[in-house]
């Protein structure tokens, strides 16, 4: 397993909505045209899971995340 970095953008994503129980998308951004992307790709990879139309939630690994920025990675086996 691997420690890689979340990245400024997306970090910053994470803590914003830290602690909320429930955000919507608008109050994640960064205000950055790269928003959408970035929102997309934590969802997708397990950081935000969507409970409802519209609304997310924090998961354990976005927690564990928020602190350094840093999330624990492992590759596909082949």
């Amino acid at each position: 397993m691997a420690q890689l970095s979340l990245g400024e953008a997306k970090w910053r994503m994470v803590r914003r909505v830290l602690k909320k129980k429930q955000f919507r998308f608008e109050q994640a951004r960064n205000q950055t045209r790269h928003d959408q992307v970035h929102f997309d790709w934590l969802v997708a990879e397990g950081f935000f899971a969507q409970i409802g139309e519209g609304l997310y939630e924090l998961t354990e690994k976005a927690r564990g995340a928020a602190d350094l920025g840093m999330y624990e990675w492992e590759p596909a086996r082949r």
